[in-house]
């Protein structure tokens, strides 16, 4: 794989190019959060997404129920709030929730919820 220089969010990071023909796994941070404080987390969602899109991600889901499908069809679920983001590659969503960015808004997420958050990497290969 040839090297390459990318700029994530105003940074810039090193990052090996896939060849045509790689499978490169998309990288996904998933939240499990409880909201203690709407409009406060209204305000974190604002800065969230605009950093999740400068690192050329997306939010896949992240409606809480009832307007949102959260629903548990094995074992014992206590979510209320599911957000899956995805990026174009692991190492792309590690960075950007490093990032100054992305840790600026967490610290309002922080204040305002509670739960978990996870980074997990998606198949690579072809079924």
């Amino acid at each position: 794989m040839a090297s390459v220089r990318r700029t994530l969010g105003g940074m810039s990071a090193s990052s090996a190019a896939p060849e045509p023909g790689d499978h490169v796994p998309h990288g996904y941070i998933v939240f499990d959060l409880e909201i203690h404080d709407a409009a406060g987390y209204a305000a974190y969602r604002l800065d969230g997404q605009a950093s999740i899109r400068r690192f050329g991600g997306r939010v896949l889901s992240g409606d809480p129920a009832p307007e949102g499908i959260v629903e548990p069809l094995e074992g014992e679920w206590l979510t209320k709030r599911l957000v899956i983001t995805e990026f174009p590659t692991v190492d792309i969503a590690r960075a950007w929730y490093h990032s100054g960015l992305y840790q600026a808004a967490a610290r309002k997420r922080q204040a305002t919820s509670s739960g978990r958050v996870l980074l997990v990497g998606g198949w690579d290969r072809p079924w």
